[in-house]
């Protein structure tokens, strides 16, 4: 007897659970459901997103192959416009066209749009620097030529050695043979020389009349 009052008692709580569950349910469903629409449709986004940025990159890898095989700089402007780093490797990539083109204007304008770019990274911003003042560094203001080698020679610069050389022919345009000397033996005694660099930097000290055999670096 008392076994099947336990038993009624329980189907009468059980009742009274689904019953209280149901009415919750119509209650707040619509927010379990609104959780649900979200989760699923923020993974078909996600999705979605992954797809549009991989058919994106697809486009602009050809685009940008086509403009290279065509020599069609002005191709890239629209990707030139869109975001780093995207944009970013249109301007080096639409720069290296306009150089080859001859257009060094052209070319030098690409590049200085890299530079102003607050949302470029560090190393593409220091190789636009470096292709300036390649590119156009007897042109530059004196005061902006040194901040760039300021900024491109430092110790923690990407294309330190390669600034460095680029320095030292400048030394050599402004005629100061001693200090074009003094940045030739800096580079060949840098234990991350590389042979090639080694080899024109040796090449230079020896046309200034320099003595390389003191300034070698891994043989």
């Amino acid at each position: 007897m008392v076994s099947e009052s336990e038993s009624f008692i329980d189907e009468v709580s059980d009742e009274v659970r689904k019953d209280r569950l149901f009415k919750l349910f119509k209650k707040y469903g619509w927010i379990l459901g609104l959780v649900v629409l979200a989760i699923v449709g923020g993974t078909a986004y996600n999705e979605w997103n992954k797809a549009q940025q991989e058919t994106a990159a697809r486009l602009s890898g050809d685009l940008m192959q086509a403009a290279r095989k065509s020599g069609d700089a002005e191709a890239l402007s629209t990707l030139a416009t869109s975001d780093a780093p995207l944009s970013v490797l249109a301007l080096l990539e639409q720069a290296n066209l306009l150089e080859a083109a001859g257009d060094t204007s052209g070319a030098v304008q690409a590049l200085r749009a890299i530079t102003t770019d607050q949302t470029a990274p560090l190393m593409y911003t220091d190789l636009a620097w470096l292709k300036i003042v390649m590119l156009d560094g007897d042109n530059m203001a004196e005061n902006e030529r040194n901040s760039a080698y300021d900024r491109l020679t430092a110790p923690s610069g990407p294309y330190r050695l390669l600034a460095q050389e680029q320095l030292a022919m400048q030394y050599i345009r402004d005629g100061d043979i001693d200090a074009a000397t003094k940045e030739l033996a800096a580079i060949l005694i840098d234990p991350s020389l590389t042979p090639g660099l080694r080899s024109r930097a040796q090449q230079l000290m020896v046309a200034l009349g320099g003595d390389i055999g003191a300034n070698t670096a891994n043989g």
